[in-house]
């Protein structure tokens, strides 16, 4: 058997291994399958569904099965959302921006509620997608982050319990599970989001807006390095 570990990415790879045994897996936004295929090979998964709202990605991702004997375990269709998952199946969101994620679960609540697992992997605004979780019953079970070309990416799993996590800002942003792991990247990952804070507040003094908050961030971030 022909193996695909060697065309996933580092990212993609750490998004495989936040995954648990399943029935059927659901890959939202699959782009070219690798990632499920993966997890079929792996023996993580025995079934999965892999879907795009373009056409283009799921005949990338058609061929990708067939070159990879996996037309009997994956089914690939255009699909938009996660409408089409059933309950207690277990979803992936990877390589989107927070906001795609976010009105992909907002559009759908009770699919995403229904799921044994979601993992969640945005490209930007992590924080927000964090909040919007906690603020809708989810909780964050486990995490992870990656050096992949550079950046430090972020991923985590989550599922319904239906209590709101209270949370600060700082939560947010700097994960108490990596925290308290001592994960050697954490470090970086927030020196980044200074970085950010460092070019918001600089922008906001040209502009002659009130940058505060930002600056009362960016001390306690930098007390967590």
């Amino acid at each position: 058997m022909r193996e695909v570990k060697r065309l996933l990415s580092n990212r993609l790879l750490m998004v495989a291994d936040l995954a648990l045994p399943c029935e059927k897996v659901f890959d939202i936004g699959t782009d070219h399958c690798y990632l499920t295929i993966y997890l079929i090979q792996k023996g993580i998964c025995k079934t999965a569904v892999a879907t795009d709202i373009k056409e283009g990605p799921v005949r990338i991702a058609k061929r990708n099965v067939r070159l990879f004997g996996m037309e009997k375990h994956i089914d690939v269709f255009v699909a938009d959302g996660i409408s089409h998952v059933g309950d207690g199946c277990c979803v992936i969101i990877a390589g989107m921006g927070a906001d795609v994620i976010v009105d992909i679960l907002k559009k759908d609540m009770d699919s995403a509620k229904s799921c044994e697992w979601l993992i969640l992997q945005c490209q930007s605004k992590t924080e927000r997608l964090r909040a919007f979780l906690w603020d809708n019953g989810f909780a964050i079970e486990e995490e992870a982050l990656i050096n992949d070309r550079d950046k430090i990416y972020n991923a985590f799993r989550a599922s319904y319990t239906g209590i709101n996590q209270p949370y600060t800002e700082i939560d947010t942003i700097a994960s108490e599970i990596l925290a308290k792991r001592h994960h050697p990247l954490l470090p970086g990952y927030v020196s980044g989001y200074i970085k950010k804070l460092d070019d918001m507040i600089a922008g906001y003094r040209e502009a002659g807006r009130d940058f505060t908050e930002e600056i009362k961030l960016k001390r306690a971030l930098e007390e967590l390095l």
